[in-house]
């Protein structure tokens, strides 16, 4: 019996692959929502009106699950593991249960971290959970001018493109705590092609904002901040993410992150296994443990699970950070370590960047960055911004760092030509190697 806490991408890829190598045996997802896989997105799709519903961002059917015979529990959350006995107590609706397993997948994901300075004010509005969303696009479609956005990474620049979008008129600003915005996201030559674009779409932000207090006045939301009092119709905290180990600290080894403790199968002790956003995990090439919240991480340590559950192969997964993002007319590429990283590592990291033409996409612009080992040369990251759509890029970037390509042989590297076909006699990484072997 092997038994799943969590129905989300990592909980359902688990029960997924261990189907596919063991057709007979007896899985089960105990999942407290009353959805499988939400994408945490899914609120700025619908702004841009990628999608007409949040519910659309729903990745996973439960009848397609019980059809491969996984049988599924929704609104049935753990409250408690037993190592020693094997067991899981669970909670339905009013009802609790004890169920025995051989085999705990414990894959529970990650939670919004909140602000001391919220506690109780209810006037911040979140975005992860379907539910968070849904209380968010209710307040977003009331009569409002001002919104505030906390958070200058990743997400927060996300939702303000996609509030953007979705409500022009609406004066939207960012606060970010760090000095810059997308610190530990992406180099300054893409933060600066983003920061441009966002001037054209006339959305303020401010850095090194400390949020000291969030009070409510007269239907607004007053924050008082190390750089004085700003007021807003509507406040929304982009993502803080940590793991959602709670009912893991009386059973399994935590870190000093809340991550847990686990070998390179994903194993926290003999029978149980421990995925996704519960986790750091190796940054490829530097080796160096980061919590990297991401949905492609989740479905990968999934796979070196079931593998292992299932007695099959012997897999290892390593993250290469491999993600893309769009806002402001951009979308934005990376993979790999950048320079931020080097105190982790005894070496240096050099840095090249560059603005090259997309020759198969109408010559519009790519803004690259390479990340090489000052003493191999080998290719440690790639990021790149453009207005064409540039994401099937990420794979190739991964390929390139997973690989260890050195910028030697990535210059070189032949790209497809025929002119039949859009394409260019040298490709825009070729360039950016060739420019970085002559400086």
């Amino acid at each position: 019996m092997i038994v799943i806490i969590g129905g989300s991408f990592a909980g359902v890829q688990a029960a997924l692959e261990i189907r596919k190598l063991d057709k007979h045996q007896e899985i089960t997802i105990y999942e407290k929502e009353k959805y499988l896989g939400y994408v945490p997105n899914g609120l700025n799709q619908l702004l841009k009106g990628q999608i007409d519903s949040l519910k659309e961002a729903i990745l996973y059917d439960e009848e397609t699950l019980k059809l491969q015979q996984i049988d599924v529990h929704l609104e049935s959350e753990c409250l408690r593991i037993n190592p020693t006995s094997k067991q899981v107590i669970i909670q339905q609706h009013e009802y609790t249960k004890t169920i025995a397993y051989d085999h705990l997948v414990i894959a529970i994901g990650s939670i919004q971290r909140p602000l001391a300075a919220e506690q109780g004010a209810n006037l911040v509005y979140q975005t992860k959970t379907l539910k968070d969303a849904q209380h968010t696009l209710e307040k977003l479609q009331e009569d409002i001018l001002a919104v505030a956005i906390l958070g200058g990474g990743i997400i927060g620049i996300e939702l303000a493109s996609a509030l953007r979008q979705y409500k022009p008129e609406l004066q939207i600003t960012i606060l970010e705590k760090f000095d810059h915005l997308l610190e530990l996201a992406v180099d300054e030559v893409i933060t600066e092609a983003i920061v441009n674009k966002m001037s054209k779409n006339n959305i303020k932000f401010y850095t090194g904002i400390d949020v000291e207090a969030i009070q409510g006045n007269t239907g607004a939301a007053c924050m008082c901040t190390n750089q004085g009092i700003f007021e807003y119709d509507m406040i929304i905290k982009a993502p803080n993410l940590e793991p959602n180990h709670k009912i893991l600290e009386e059973t399994i080894a935590l870190d000093i992150d809340g991550s847990s403790v686990v070998n390179e199968r994903f194993q926290a002790e003999n029978s149980i296994y421990v995925l996704g956003d519960l986790l750091r995990l190796p940054l490829m090439p530097i080796s160096e443990k980061f919590y990297m919240p991401l949905i492609n991480n989740s479905v990968r340590t999934a796979m070196v699970a079931a593998h292992d559950i299932s007695g099959k192969n012997i897999l290892k997964f390593e993250s290469t950070k491999t993600n893309v993002f769009a806002a402001f007319g951009l979308t934005i590429v990376r993979s790999g370590a950048q320079t931020r990283n080097e105190r982790f590592i005894t070496y240096s990291i050099n840095k090249s960047s560059g603005v090259y033409s997309l020759h198969s996409e109408g010559s519009a612009k790519i803004y690259t960055v390479i990340f090489v080992h000052e003493d191999t040369n080998e290719i440690l990251g790639i990021q790149a911004a453009s207005e064409a759509d540039i994401s099937s890029f990420a794979n190739l970037f991964s390929v390139i760092v997973r690989g260890k390509m050195t910028v030697e042989e990535l210059a070189t590297h032949d790209f497809f030509f025929h002119a039949a076909y859009a394409s260019h006699v040298t490709h825009f990484l070729n360039e950016i190697a060739l420019d970085h072997l002559t400086k």
